[in-house]
C-alpha cells in the first residue's frame, strides 16, 4: 500500500508539472486548453485516490457512518491502547460497538498527523523509517508525533467517561 501511494503522489507531482508548463504558454492552442483541462482531471482524480488511500475513507463524506475512525474496528488496537477496564457487552454487536466508541474516543484529541503515526506504527507495525518515508516527514519528527500521541492517548484513557466501569 504505501509503495502505491507513492507512485500515486510521482504521478500526482508530474502532472502538476505538466500543468504548469501548458500554463506557461503564451498563445494556447486549443489543443493545449483540452490538454490542461484533461491534466485539471487527472490531478483531481490523483488528489480523490491518494486522500481515500491515506485516510481509508472517502474524501468529502460528510455522513456520520464516514467519520475518519469507523473503519479502525481492529480489535487488536484495544492491545495497542492499553485500556484496563472494559465492560463485558451481552451481544457481539454491543462489544464490537463498544470498542469502536472507545477507539474513537481515545484517537479523538490527536491531530491528524498524530493518529496517522500512531496507527501506522502501532496498529500496522510499520518501521520509523517506513512511517517517515510513507509521510513524508523526518525519523525524529515521527517519534515527536508518536510521544504526543501516546501521551494524549494516556491523559484520555485516565479521563474519559466511556473508560469508566
Amino acid at each position: 500500500m504505501r509503495k502505491l501511494i507513492y507512485e500515486y503522489k510521482q504521478s500526482l507531482r508530474l502532472a502538476r508539472r505538466m500543468k504548469r508548463n501548458i500554463e506557461k504558454i503564451d498563445n494556447q492552442t486549443e489543443q493545449d486548453q483540452l490538454d490542461n483541462s484533461l491534466i485539471n482531471s487527472m490531478i483531481s482524480d490523483l488528489e480523490f485516490s491518494i486522500e481515500w488511500l491515506e485516510t481509508g475513507r472517502r474524501p468529502g463524506a460528510m455522513r456520520g457512518a464516514d467519520k475518519v475512525d469507523v473503519y479502525v474496528t481492529d480489535a487488536q488496537m484495544l492491545d495497542k491502547l492499553e485500556v484496563q477496564r472494559v465492560v463485558v457487552a451481552p451481544s457481539e454487536d454491543l462489544t464490537s460497538d463498544y470498542q469502536n466508541e472507545l477507539i474513537e474516543d481515545a484517537l479523538c484529541m490527536l491531530t491528524r498527523r498524530e493518529r496517522d503515526v500512531f496507527t501506522l506504527i502501532r496498529a500496522e507495525g510499520l518501521s520509523f523509517e517506513n512511517t517517515a518515508e510513507l509521510l513524508g516527514v523526518t525519523k525524529s519528527s515521527v517519534q515527536t508525533y508518536l510521544d504526543r500521541a501516546e501521551k494524549k492517548i494516556h491523559r484520555r484513557k485516565d479521563e474519559s467517561l466511556f473508560l469508566v466501569s
